[in-house]
């Protein structure tokens, strides 16, 4: 009987191409549309005309691949949280933050918290979205999930880290916009939030490497 578990994908140094493919697709080309037909047209509607591009582009794929593009899911979620934060630019900075930054951020850490209530964890999806390309290999993955009770508890813990630092972020930017608001700038928020994932991601991927290398031994 075949293993799947030998022909799950290792964790390399790299990100793998498709990921790269779907960064620049449904993050890197929409922002830069947008800054181009921004200044042409009233937000909203730049907004609109620029979802077209992952949600196409997303269609596209599941339609070629029956593979869910996760980064254009993510991609049109933080779209629709601009698109709603557009029309309270007159208030507070306590506010802005909380709606456009802090509310998005905690409801995916509900949301990822919750999923582990079910048969597979939110992250079992991102980890699978992150290393397969076809279907058989999906399954694959699938069945490794299945086989593998170190992977299971792996992910489990990686789901439960993401889920409480999320939620947790999200109230520390709360606090940071209560006390420093006259300093906490847009471009300050934006790096403190890339740092986060950032360092999130790294700590992942580190992980996930250590689980693999005591898997291997």
């Amino acid at each position: 009987m075949r293993q799947s578990s030998s022909r799950r994908l290792d964790f390399s140094n790299m990100i793998p191409s498709h990921i790269l493919q779907n960064i620049a697709v449904d993050v890197v080309f929409p922002y830069m549309l947008y800054q181009f037909i921004s200044a042409r047209l009233h937000a909203p509607l730049a907004l609109a005309l620029v979802a077209l591009l992952p949600a196409g582009y997303m269609l596209w794929q599941f339609n070629r691949q029956r593979i869910l593009d996760l980064i254009g899911v993510l991609s049109l979620y933080v779209l629709l949280w601009i698109f709603i934060s557009d029309f309270i630019q007159n208030g507070s900075t306590l506010l802005l933050v909380g709606l456009s930054v802090s509310l998005p951020i905690a409801i995916l850490g509900i949301l990822t918290l919750l999923t582990r209530f079910l048969p597979m964890p939110l992250f079992f999806y991102v980890d699978r979205y992150c290393h397969t390309q076809t279907a058989d290999h999906m399954a694959d993955y699938t069945d490794y999930w299945h086989e593998s009770a170190t992977y299971r508890q792996m992910i489990r813990h990686i789901n439960t880290i993401w889920g409480w630092t999320q939620i947790g972020f999200a109230i520390l930017l709360l606090a940071l916009a209560y006390f420093l608001a006259d300093v906490f700038s847009s471009a300050v928020l934006l790096v403190t939030v890339c740092i986060f994932y950032i360092a999130l991601t790294v700590w992942t991927v580190q992980h996930e490497g250590s689980h693999d290398e005591i898997t291997e031994a």
